[in-house]
């Protein structure tokens, strides 16, 4: 069977964010011949990191629509891409091997398949561990964020409020919010 549809896959993986480096032993690739058929690992290539319809990936990659938001929807079962359902449309967009496929494989995982990542974990986790990029950011939005904040004594902060004028946070009912 030729393995350039998987190797495709591979190199658009590694693009995405935590990447997904190439092994001498090649396990990365019978990793994603676990997870994908083919098919799905050609379509996996056609998505984009942000949502879109099956209407508009079926009009971007000229992908016959019929279809297509079927084999979308069994991927989302699988683990290998991300959905939202909002009712009356759905969105799908690729997930990175990790923080994505990986962690959504575990309802599929068994001895083999835990090993095989054990063995990548060894090349993907050095990549990993060698990423400039931040882990997690702070995104400015421009806006002020009201603080109040007051030293109070135990006993008004242990109250829940009643009649003192002073309400505990813990104490509030949080279906307000």
């Amino acid at each position: 069977m030729n393995d350039s549809v998987y190797h495709k896959l591979a190199k658009v993986l590694d693009t995405l964010p935590n990447g997904f480096p190439a092994t001498a032993s090649g396990i990365e690739i019978k990793i994603l011949k676990r997870i994908f058929q083919p098919d799905e690992a050609e379509l996996f290539c056609d998505l984009k990191l942000t949502f879109e319809t099956a209407e508009q990936i079926a009009k971007r990659t000229g992908r016959p629509l019929e279809g297509l938001e079927e084999m979308l929807l069994r991927m989302n079962k699988k683990g290998q891409i991300f959905t939202l359902d909002f009712g009356t449309v759905k969105v799908f967009r690729m997930f990175p091997w990790v923080f994505g496929i990986y962690e959504f494989q575990l309802p599929f995982l068994d001895r083999e398949l835990a090993e095989m990542c054990e063995e990548y974990q060894a090349t993907w986790g050095k990549k990993f561990a060698e990423t400039k990029m931040p882990f997690m950011q702070i995104v400015p939005v421009e806006k002020e964020i009201p603080v109040q904040q007051e030293a109070l004594p135990y006993e008004s902060c242990a109250s829940d409020g009643i009649g003192s004028g002073v309400t505990n946070p813990l104490a509030r009912n949080f279906s307000t919010y």
